[in-house]
């Protein structure tokens, strides 16, 4: 039987019982029916120079209050060889979820949105934006619960093409339909760490391809044909993580 995964921002250690939040209590209670005496895992990503997960036992169960008790700490590493931060232009609700849910799932290190030309934003003011990053990061978290990771990974703010330059790496690669070059002329190449930035739903501009090229970035295709946003970058990830991580 399968044992449900929490992610859970706060201190955690063997011995412990721990009052679980409302939002985890809903889910316990109202959609998974679990009850005192069920195991539950639970991983924070907090622990210094390790990585893993905890077991614990549901010792309370109401459908308000629920409390845990930590049985034991298990090391499990699930994260990848190669550290690869994804740029991606801010595509509609729905794929841009898509996107974060999956590339999380292939085991990316990092996610920045970026807004461009194309980017399907609407009015993105403060209060919007701020709505978008709790939903981004509430799919980011249950991604990695059900992926079997151990870390939080966190979905950054979304930032202007320009602030690229602040995230360096030992290469940068630029989705680009009318690249010459392809990802299997670099497999013999080892990087630790990967900068990929795709465009949103009807591209990148040529303005903001030529910064990117001029910034560092190499263009690449994926085949003769175009892919939608959301499938690009799950491809990239695949064959990156093929090439150079753990997807063998």
């Amino acid at each position: 039987m399968r044992v449900s995964r929490f992610f859970i921002d706060t201190p955690l250690c063997q011995g412990q019982h721990l009052t679980l939040p409302p939002n985890l209590i809903n889910y316990i209670v109202n959609v998974l029916r679990l009850k005192t005496d069920d195991t539950i895992v639970l991983f924070n990503g907090q622990q210094t120079g390790k990585t893993g997960e905890f077991t614990a036992v549901l010792t309370e169960v109401t459908k308000r209050h629920a409390v845990a008790y930590i049985e034991n700490f298990t090391e499990k590493n699930t994260e990848p060889r190669i550290n690869i931060h994804l740029f991606q232009g801010i595509s509609r609700s729905e794929k841009m979820d898509f996107t974060i849910q999956k590339a999380i799932e292939l085991g990316v290190s990092e996610i920045t949105p970026v807004l461009t030309q194309r980017s399907n934003t609407g009015k993105l003011n403060a209060k919007r934006q701020q709505k978008k990053m709790q939903h981004w990061q509430g799919i980011a978290n249950s991604a990695c619960e059900q992926s079997g990771r151990t870390v939080q990974i966190i979905i950054n703010e979304p930032i202007q093409l320009e602030k690229m330059n602040l995230f360096d790496a030992e290469i940068k690669l630029l989705l680009s339909p009318d690249a010459h070059s392809k990802l299997s002329e670099q497999s013999d190449l080892l990087p630790k760490t990967v900068n990929l930035f795709i465009g949103p739903e009807g591209g990148l501009n040529n303005e903001e391809i030529n910064w990117a090229c001029n910034n560092g970035y190499q263009k690449i295709r994926l085949g003769p044909r175009i892919l939608r946003t959301e499938t690009a970058g799950l491809a990239i990830l695949s064959i990156l993580q093929y090439l150079w991580g753990d997807l063998a």
